[in-house]
């Protein structure tokens, strides 16, 4: 990478943030979104990033399974229901940044030129 070359925010990066933001701040999530569903999907959400500024070989299954991802987050904010709109609406921007990550995997043949980010535990 040329020292020109400019770098954009990491989209899988901004939502792992988010997924670990609702994890840790206390609001009673879904049932369905246990911690151990949400560690294996951090688990999977590294492995793609990690294999799609790497290669360009795994892009469209990348892009698929973030937008499984992004649909299951989506679901579950429906599920949500009223009393707890700012949940919902958290839960949707995850979707939304791993639909941005799908789109931009499915929409090129090249490396994206999102930073690398570091796994915190």
């Amino acid at each position: 990478m040329s020292a020109y070359e400019i770098t954009i925010q990491n989209p899988l990066e901004l939502a792992t943030g988010q997924i670990r933001d609702l994890c840790r701040d206390g609001e009673p999530l879904p049932a369905s979104l246990d911690h151990g569903s949400v560690g294996r999907m951090l688990v999977h959400i590294d492995n793609i990033n990690r294999s799609a500024i790497a290669s360009t070989r795994d892009h469209v299954n990348a892009a698929k399974r973030l937008n499984d991802f992004a649909l299951i987050f989506s679901r579950l904010a429906g599920k949500v229901g009223p009393p707890n709109g700012a949940l919902a609406m958290r839960m949707n921007s995850v979707a939304d940044s791993l639909r941005a990550a799908s789109a931009e995997l499915a929409g090129a043949d090249a490396i994206p030129k999102w930073r690398a980010f570091e796994v915190t535990n």
